[in-house]
């Protein structure tokens, strides 16, 4: 089930980060620590911000299993589903209900995002395209964008 995420959603969000990280994108703990400690400080930073433009999670017996923000209605920052839900179609309609609610407030005309090597083919199969070449970082760095 699809639901804005609240405040006392976030726990459990910084936990599916990390279980995430750790089983689908980190080879090694340390940069299993960079990347969490950099999702959590931009997840902060978001909050900070009164959460401009929109987060989505996705709930399965009131467990949050993915969730996805997109700042300011075009930059796709995070989008993370557990190991266990994944290839469930879980991702695929966090993306649809973002793309939607995104289409008509987008300043940019588009969303775009920078994803990890292992979810590439997942952005590409959502109908994002790749706008250039990845840069090194832990679990890859990769260019994408979606114009409506």
């Amino acid at each position: 089930m699809l639901s804005v995420i609240q405040e006392q959603d976030f726990a459990a969000i910084r936990a599916l980060i990390e279980t995430s990280i750790r089983a689908s994108v980190a080879q090694t703990d340390e940069d299993a620590r960079f990347l969490i400690d950099d999702v959590v400080l931009s997840l902060d930073s978001w909050k900070q911000t009164g959460c401009a433009g929109l987060g989505i999670q996705y709930c399965v017996q009131d467990e949050v299993v993915g969730f996805i923000i997109v700042k300011n209605f075009w930059n796709l920052s995070h989008l993370f589903v557990l190991p266990a839900f994944q290839r469930r179609g879980v991702g695929r309609a966090l993306v649809s209900a973002a793309l939607s609610e995104c289409r008509p407030k987008s300043p940019k005309g588009k969303v775009q995002l920078n994803s990890s090597a292992n979810a590439s083919p997942f952005y590409t199969a959502a109908g994002f395209v790749q706008t250039g070449p990845g840069i090194e970082r832990p679990g890859g760095c990769i260019p994408f964008e979606y114009t409506f």
